[in-house]
């Protein structure tokens, strides 16, 4: 009571004369109010320590987590590097096999290897000899308007470019009216050509190969029709109609023509290939065309590519399966299957780890180049289980449309990749990667290439909404 009333007595002094009790009560009730004020503030201080605290720990998980993330990617990096390390002993592992799998003697073995080595030596013992398509001479911008165009292709004269698009038309472009003079040369020639609705969005396109039928064009479609247009001496396109359609079930994948007649085969995601006759007297103009069905196949997956390779042999893979099917077209179609995984000891292996999207012959006609869905082109021998290179250097995945053609010579081989916009152009003899176009290449992702076997004339269709022509650099 002594340490409040002299409290009160020292606030409140002038009042001294009222009474301990007043002044007691007064005091105490000042104190009272000073006591709260003092906690309140011890409080606030105590808030403000733990924010303090709470942010100082804060800042060290912050750095914590970013020292996690460059781990994070460091060893993401690492992966990607022990996949392609992975995807090369794969391959050479096949290599082995092929070499020395399937001998079942050590002369069998030394004849392998003799013909091995000497059919290398003769194709792809030198580099190639630097002649190949890579001066982007034309682009023919906005070819489809505001459309993505998706596929692409030259007629036998290299003239006449044809191009797929999402707005279900096929595109017929004389390109070579963009290199007249005039810098609006390349829209002109855009405005001018001629587009043929197709009904459905062109997934894939392809010009008829035999010099008496190069009036013939065929487009795949996302509906599963084929339309085949006849182009006609004044350039008046049309959809051939007749009786017979082409109509698959899903979606078609891929064309090829006959090299020797107007024989048509067609591949789609519900697993069938139809072969068919396009039969057309160009003197009558479409009057007299017929669509003639000369065979359908049937398989248990989606038929991912084909391709003739001459007058009488057909290729396809289908989705899911380690080997590509070869066709007899003269043997009524007979089968004979050649293993993606090389030869094996102990028989054939159905183990397989990718998917081949796209196949083309060399212009020689004794090898077959395949895009795979893993990161990895494969060039191989027609007919045989021989894996004669592997290419690497570009990133392909399931969600991916990969996209190869050949040079004139059949030395280089064109590629597109899933995360860049350039052109990869690879010798094959030594596997590397000979040019990686960017500038002055297409902005967007190149979804489709065309090579010419008759020239060194290679045209691609972008996401950019362009076509673009190259030609051998001078």
């Amino acid at each position: 009571r002594s340490v409040v009333w002299a409290a009160a007595v020292e606030c409140c002094g002038g009042l001294a004369d009222r009474g301990k009790e007043w002044h007691y009560a007064y005091a105490t009730a000042y104190l009272t109010a000073a006591i709260r004020l003092t906690m309140d503030l011890l409080g606030d201080i105590g808030n403000a320590d733990q924010l303090t605290s709470a942010r100082e720990e804060n800042k060290v998980l912050t750095d914590k987590c970013k020292e996690q993330s460059i781990r994070i990617h460091e060893l993401k990096m690492q992966v990607e590097e022990l996949k392609t390390k992975n995807l090369q002993l794969e391959a050479e592992l096949e290599i082995y096999r092929s070499e020395f799998g399937g001998a079942t003697s050590n002369q069998e073995s030394k004849e392998a290897l003799l013909d091995d080595g000497d059919d290398e030596a003769n194709d792809f013992v030198s580099s190639g000899n630097g002649v190949y398509a890579s001066e982007p001479e034309v682009t023919l911008p906005s070819i489809h308007g505001q459309s993505n165009p998706l596929c692409c292709a030259l007629d036998q004269n290299d003239t006449l470019l044809a191009t797929g698009s999402a707005d279900s038309t096929l595109k017929l472009t004389f390109w070579g009216k963009a290199l007249a003079p005039g810098d609006d040369s390349a829209s002109r020639a855009v405005d001018e050509a001629v587009s043929v609705p197709c009904g459905a969005p062109v997934i894939c396109c392809s010009f008829a190969q035999d010099s008496q039928n190069n009036h013939l064009a065929a487009a795949g479609c996302m509906d599963g029709h084929v339309r085949v247009i006849y182009c006609g001496s004044e350039m008046k396109p049309a959809v051939v109609k007749s009786d017979t359609e082409i109509k698959h079930r899903k979606y078609v994948k891929c064309l090829s023509w006959s090299p020797a007649e107007p024989v048509l085969a067609s591949a789609s995601a519900d697993g069938t290939v139809q072969i068919t006759r396009v039969c057309h007297d160009a003197s009558s103009e479409l009057g007299s065309v017929s669509l003639d069905v000369v065979k359908t196949l049937h398989f248990e997956g989606a038929v991912e590519c084909l391709s003739f390779l001459d007058a009488r042999t057909l290729c396809c893979y289908v989705r899911d399966t380690s080997y590509l099917s070869y066709f007899d077209t003269e043997e009524d179609f007979k089968q004979t299957k050649c293993s993606l995984n090389a030869k094996t000891v102990g028989g054939f292996d159905d183990h397989v780890s990718f998917a081949i999207l796209q196949m083309v012959p060399s212009p020689q006609g004794k090898y077959i180049a395949l895009a795979t869905d893993a990161s990895r082109h494969i060039i191989m021998e027609i007919g045989t289980e021989r894996i004669v290179r592997n290419l690497y250097g570009v990133t392909h995945d399931s969600f991916s449309n990969p996209s190869i053609a050949w040079s004139q010579n059949g030395q280089y081989l064109y590629g597109n990749c899933q995360n860049e916009n350039s052109l990869i152009i690879w010798d094959v003899a030594s596997t590397d990667i000979t040019k990686r176009i960017e500038t002055g290449g297409h902005t967007g992702f190149i979804r489709g290439l065309f090579s010419s076997s008759r020239s060194d004339t290679l045209a691609t269709v972008s996401f950019d909404k362009s076509a673009k022509i190259w030609l051998c650099q001078m």
